[in-house]
């Protein structure tokens, strides 16, 4: 499965497009990804979908959208000590893959390997 959260959020299974649809869903995977492998508390959650004024339900109306997350993603979403997580395994995620890549590139620039650091970034 690979993720993408530079531009539009995109996720695909062997190069099939899952939709995810809604705005709160949307937002949650995001915000999973931004954190891949970290366990990001329910509170957080909720603060970061809702803002300051939370509906009295939010609690309950992010375990449905964990619930549908996990219909979609399967077993990619885990659930962990009062929050969730996203487990995303090497390039998968696009922004993980950017950051290993301009790392590369940097390096390689202050090692005076211009042709390599032009590929890489």
């Amino acid at each position: 499965m690979n993720f993408r959260i530079l531009g539009p959020l995109e996720v695909l299974d062997d190069g099939r497009e899952i939709s995810i649809r809604g705005r709160k869903l949307q937002s949650l995977l995001a915000l999973l990804l931004l954190h891949a492998g970290e366990v990001v508390s329910r509170d957080r959650l909720i603060d970061d979908l809702w803002g300051d004024d939370p509906p009295s339900t939010a609690a309950k109306t992010l375990q449905v959208h964990v619930s549908r997350l996990r219909r979609e993603l399967g077993d990619a979403i885990v659930s962990h000590g009062g929050g969730y997580l996203i487990r995303v395994e090497g390039d998968q995620l696009d922004l993980a893959r950017f950051k290993r890549l301009a790392a590369d590139g940097r390096r390689a620039l202050a090692a005076r390997e211009h042709e390599r650091a032009a590929e890489r970034l």
